[in-house]
């Protein structure tokens, strides 16, 4: 009994964290899944896929509803992350996972790192990159495309590369947050169908699971129109920022010691 209610707390805390800075807590879902729970691989990662569905989409509308998803670039950076989604996951069990985990625990940290400077050289407004120039399509094309490969390698939402490939393009804090749950609900229901056949969906977990994820997606998102949303200058935020930053550092630090 006491397992099942760290379920729920934690699918509540993940779906605040999910509206709140854009990730898709893929990797925590995984982990409780198989720790607490003794479910195998395959079936905690298409549970955990089952379960972020539903929670980035109640994200991503509520964020469309304050004007903080960028369609544009989240479409290109979607039809490529599904695309290598599909690729990662054809590939996942032919590649050791020693390799594969430093090499994601490489790239998180050095889009991080790049994600950092583009914070510290600030542009003078913010700007749609994507439809301004034809090095911003390909750009966004190759964020969503390694985005879409991490999630087919290691069985998460991949939205770590997403968010700093959204910083990196210039997006303000609550685009990258509401572009990347967005992109991150395309992207799970893609790497969901894809592994269908690699792992069965553990219906009661999935279902406890995003439930208290919603509930907490929709208490965040309460929370962030009365704190954040109610400012209607600025869609930048620092707090936000170091955040995210600090989040996608530990995870890639994680996976180069996994």
């Amino acid at each position: 009994m006491l397992k099942f209610f760290i379920l729920i707390i934690v699918g509540f805390f993940m779906g605040m964290m999910t509206v709140a800075f854009g990730g898709g807590a893929g990797s925590v879902y995984v982990s409780i899944l198989t720790i607490f729970f003794n479910v195998s691989p395959a079936i905690a990662t298409s549970t955990s896929l089952a379960t972020m569905f539903p929670t980035a989409a109640v994200s991503a509308f509520s964020h469309a509803k304050n004007s903080n998803v960028n369609y544009k670039m989240g479409w290109i950076m979607l039809a490529w992350g599904a695309l290598g989604s599909i690729i990662g996951s054809l590939f996942s069990g032919k590649i050791p996972a020693d390799s594969y985990n430093k090499l994601i625990g490489i790239v998180i940290i050095l889009l991080t790192v790049m994600m950092i400077i583009r914070k510290l050289v600030p542009t003078k407004k913010e700007k749609d990159v994507v439809s301004k120039n034809k090095k911003g399509f390909v750009q966004a094309s190759i964020f969503g495309l390694i985005g879409g490969l991490l999630s087919g390698l290691v069985g998460t939402s991949g939205t770590t590369a997403i968010i700093a490939g959204l910083t990196i393009l210039g997006c303000s804090t609550m685009q990258v947050v509401g572009t990347s749950v967005f992109i991150l609900a395309g992207i799970s229901l893609v790497g969901l169908a894809v592994r269908a056949g690699v792992g069965t969906v553990d219906c009661q977990l999935a279902v406890l699971l995003a439930i208290s994820a919603i509930v907490g997606a929709l208490v965040g998102s309460f929370v962030l129109s009365k704190v954040i949303f109610k400012n209607k200058g600025s869609k930048n935020n620092k707090s936000i920022d170091l955040i995210i930053i600090i989040g996608n550092l530990a995870m890639g630090i994680a996976q180069l010691f996994k």
